[in-house]
Formats: structure tokens, sequence, C-alpha cells
């Protein structure tokens, strides 16, 4: 890659949104790797941060999928999931990281966030969405609300609640109520 240049690159990604960016991204990060690193890179996310184009979820897809570390990314799917299914208050995706964390076991980050991120596109989509016939929508709903005083996302005893607490989100709007009519 670091061979290629940007428009050969942007060629082969071209599907992916902003791809001349990430292009010239891909190939200057694979220029460092192969000049400083000798083609590989360690398996450490603060490293891997320092590279062109590479952020916090970006780094830790790598360490999640290329070196088998426990790692919850959240980008966009997995944060208005978190939010709609009650699991996370969905301040920020910093927040939603840790809430998420926090609920499950880091020996399931890496499968969660992949079965969030397929669910989600395939079933509970952002926009025109039936929360009443979602079958992770509609039972999230009718759980209770998580308490409202100390961390919002433990129950008694510091352990977390019954996973599909209710956040407002989980609610359907008024214009989709009217179209669901």
């Amino acid at each position: 890659m670091a061979r290629l240049a940007a428009r050969d690159i942007q060629a082969i990604i071209k599907s992916c949104g902003l791809a001349p960016a990430k292009a010239r991204h891909i190939r200057e990060l694979s220029r460092i790797l192969v000049e400083r690193h000798g083609g590989s890179s360690r398996a450490t996310s603060r490293r891997s941060r320092r590279l062109p184009g590479v952020g916090h979820k970006t780094a830790s897809v790598v360490m999640a999928q290329a070196f088998g570390q426990p790692a919850f990314p959240v980008d966009t799917h997995i944060h208005r999931l978190a939010a709609r299914w009650g699991l996370s208050t969905g301040r920020s995706v910093t927040a939603t990281e840790r809430d998420l964390k926090g609920l499950f076991a880091p020996a399931d980050w890496s499968t969660l966030h992949l079965q969030m991120i397929y669910f989600g596109r395939e079933h509970c989509p952002a926009r025109g969405h039936d929360l009443a016939g979602c079958a992770i929508c509609s039972w999230s709903a009718s759980r209770p609300r998580p308490p409202a005083s100390g961390h919002p996302w433990r129950g008694a005893a510091g352990r977390p609640p019954r996973v599909g607490a209710p956040s407002r989100v989980a609610r359907p709007s008024a214009p989709q109520r009217r179209r669901a009519r």
C-alpha cells in the first residue's frame, strides 16, 4: 500500500465514505509502518492512534479484529442503539463505550460490537424504524427505567441491571406514531 498512489488506493476503497481522504491516510500510514516499524505494528491502541487517519474508534477496531484484544469500538450505530435500547445514557460516544464495557464481559466486547452493528443495519435503522415492531426495541421499551440515584447503569450492590432498561429514545416520536397509523 505504501508503494501505491493514493488514487489507486481510492479505486480499491471507493465504496467507503470519504474515500479520497482515507486513501491518503492509508498510503501515509502504510509508509510510516514500513519505514519506522519494519512493516508491522505493535498491538497498542496508543501507538495506533499516532498514525494518520486513526482515532480512538479505528484503533479499537484494529485492537479487537486484528490483535484479538478486548475492545468495544463505538460508532454511530452502536451509540444510537445503546441509547435506544436503554444500555447507555447516550450523552456521548465516550460515555456509551464506558457504559457498554461496564455491562458486558471483556471477552464478549468484540463480538457484541459486530453483532450490534449488523443488527442495527439490518433490523433497527435510524430513520423510519417501527420501534413497536422491532424485537429488541419493543422489549426494551417495556422494561423499567434504571435507578435515578448513583451510577445510572448500576443497580443494587453495584451490579448492572437487566439488559434492556429503556431510555427516553426508546419511545416512538410523534411523527413515528403518526406514520405507524
